[in-house]
């Protein structure tokens, strides 16, 4: 966090992989990055093998809230750097390699790390993300007309829009009888309607238990990779309500709604819908897509089998 730290961060990271890098098969990486500029120029040096797991942020560039890794002119380097030294990328979604972006007109018009480094010839391969259905549970007893959402980061410069809470806080006012959650909520230092509840982070194991009994899931995010939160919202029989970004279309196929372009009046068409034609039945089948599409023993096999066959 912070930045003055950074030299002195690269010289301990380049003690430890010097103390280690010679008796390992290779070195695996989660995100690009700061973290991930060293090992990859070490890797190359003492001939051994180098992974990258993509995950989102560092893959984009959003100059309008200032977010992503290629925003920035240094952690853009090392970041290109490091996706073109390395053996191997493994994204968690086709659209981290590059997509068109039609969602809001403010930013590029097409993200993902090949738009961005456009010289990679790195190999590439695309491994989702996987869950466990076991850990999340739907309630027959659903709060009629409740919206939640998970986000972090709200007290960043970037956090309100990033996640789709300008949206949110929006739409509020003209649904005054639905209730809208927002976990991690707490830090927003703003007015907001009285129909939003602003809740502190909730412990990853005490969620499913608050998550179950809601009706909607809201994702309304400018930019996601594969989010975590969508899918656990999901398999808790949440109807996903989701922006028109990243992998999220594709995670909620036909089970829930789209906004395809950043507009209230659109959003408000939606919530209209959700609410008019919501059975339990439709969070069931979010929660079968996750189960059957992106459970976690298909990304398990699959991450094994390709570190087994390239370190």
């Amino acid at each position: 966090n912070n930045k003055i730290l950074l030299p002195f961060v690269f010289l301990y990271q380049l003690f430890i992989l010097l103390k280690y890098i010679r008796k390992s098969n290779g070195i695996l990486i989660q995100f690009a990055g700061y973290q991930s500029y060293i090992p990859t120029l070490l890797a190359n040096k003492f001939k051994k093998k180098c992974i990258i797991i993509l995950g989102g942020t560092d893959t984009v560039s959003f100059p309008s809230i200032k977010y992503g890794n290629f925003n920035k002119k240094f952690l853009g380097f090392v970041t290109r750097k490091s996706i073109e030294n390395a053996d191997l990328l493994l994204p968690v979604s086709q659209t981290l390699i590059e997509y068109d972006y039609t969602y809001q007109n403010d930013d590029f018009k097409k993200q993902g790390y090949l738009f961005h480094a456009p010289n990679t010839k790195t190999k590439v391969e695309t491994i989702y993300n996987g869950y466990k259905p076991d850990n999340w549970f739907i309630s027959e007893t659903k709060e009629e007309k409740s919206f939640v959402t998970i986000a972090a980061d709200l007290g960043s410069r970037f956090g309100l829009k990033l996640k789709g809470i300008d949206l949110i806080l929006k739409i509020a006012e003209k649904f005054k009888d639905c209730k809208f959650y927002i976990i991690g909520g707490n830090k927003l230092e703003i007015k907001t309607p009285s129909n939003v509840i602003l809740i502190k982070n909730i412990p990853h194991d005490k969620l499913p238990e608050f998550i179950a009994d809601k009706q909607f899931y809201l994702q309304l995010s400018i930019s996601e990779g594969f989010p975590n939160a969508l899918c656990e919202g999901m398999l808790s029989g949440c109807v996903p309500i989701v922006s028109n970004t990243g992998a999220m279309p594709f995670i909620i196929g036909d089970t829930g709604y789209i906004l395809k372009e950043k507009n209230i009046s659109y959003l408000e068409k939606i919530i209209e819908d959700s609410i008019s034609n919501y059975t339990l039945e439709k969070g069931t089948e979010a929660r079968e897509r996750i189960i059957s599409k992106f459970h976690f023993n298909k990304r398990e096999k699959k991450l094994i089998k390709i570190i087994s066959e390239n370190l």
